[in-house]
């Protein structure tokens, strides 16, 4: 005899035992992280991990009911806002964290037949969670943008003194063996997209140059990168502007540094407007 209905156990086959989903969706996911980029497999799990599969479990459990589907949506947006300051505690950049949480939502849209997208609310989530620490540390003496994780223009000029007085110990020249790359960063009215071109750009930036060069950031104004003049940078400019304008409509260009120091200096502030 079939039992009656208010019997039957409540949620999805896979959802009424919490501990083997939960564990499915931690190894699921770190899977899925590491095999996008996360550089470091022994720090992935944390107990901000713990708290984001607690809340898409709960949140998964309150479909349908639409009182608990509003609160199970709340904590999944606080347990990510948590997320991202564990994140940033460890020194993940913001991209690799927004990175990890699009990998948790394609092992969820996975189980439906397509990869999901996770809300922007949760972006937003993450994204101001790992702000937040990240501006804790970079008021503690910071060289670092926090969201972009670019260096500051401080920093930039700096670096630039350091090449002068390297050059002139063993007789070269920066003019010919640096150069500046100058990305435009053109201003957006929607705040999340302001808030994502410069995460996007210096993520594309650290691809295209992943050794010791440069990459600074000038606000409001444009992205700015020291780099070597290496054999192989017309090649890397390239491919780094040919991406650039594709993915973002924006201009990027290439200029030689001047033979010294203080014209270097006043070149970058006017690069930086």
């Amino acid at each position: 005899m079939e039992p009656d209905r208010d019997d039957r156990p409540a949620g999805p086959a896979c959802l009424r035992e919490a501990q083997p989903w939960e564990t499915w969706l931690r190894d699921e996911w770190r899977r899925r992280s590491l095999a996008t980029g996360w550089r470091m497999p022994d720090d992935w799990n944390t107990e901000a991990v713990d708290e984001v599969l607690a809340a898409c479990r709960n949140r998964a459990l309150a479909r349908g009911e639409a009182g608990l589907a509003a609160v199970g949506a709340t904590a999944l947006a606080a347990a990510c806002a948590g997320l991202g300051r564990s994140r940033a505690l460890a020194g993940v950049g913001i991209a690799e964290t927004i990175d990890d949480l699009a990998a948790l939502f394609a092992v969820l849209g996975s189980g439906e037949g397509g990869r999901r997208d996770p809300a922007l609310r949760l972006v937003g989530a993450i994204a101001e969670g790992w702000a937040e620490e990240s501006v804790s540390q970079f008021a503690r003496g910071g060289c670092e943008d926090p969201l972009s994780g670019m260096a500051t223009l401080s920093y930039l000029r700096t670096r630039l003194a350091e090449v002068y007085r390297e050059a002139e110990q063993g007789g070269t020249s920066p003019a010919e063996t640096h150069r500046l790359l100058v990305v435009g960063l053109p201003r957006r009215p929607d705040p999340w997209r302001r808030m994502a071109l410069p995460i996007l750009v210096g993520r594309d930036l650290r691809a295209a140059f992943p050794g010791g060069e440069t990459l600074s950031l000038a606000k409001p104004g444009p992205a700015i990168a020291l780099v070597p003049a290496r054999r192989d940078l017309p090649l890397r400019y390239a491919r780094l502007r040919r991406n650039i304008q594709a993915a973002f409509g924006t201009q990027i260009r290439m200029t030689p540094l001047p033979g010294r120091l203080t014209d270097a200096l006043r070149l970058v502030d006017e690069l930086a407007r």
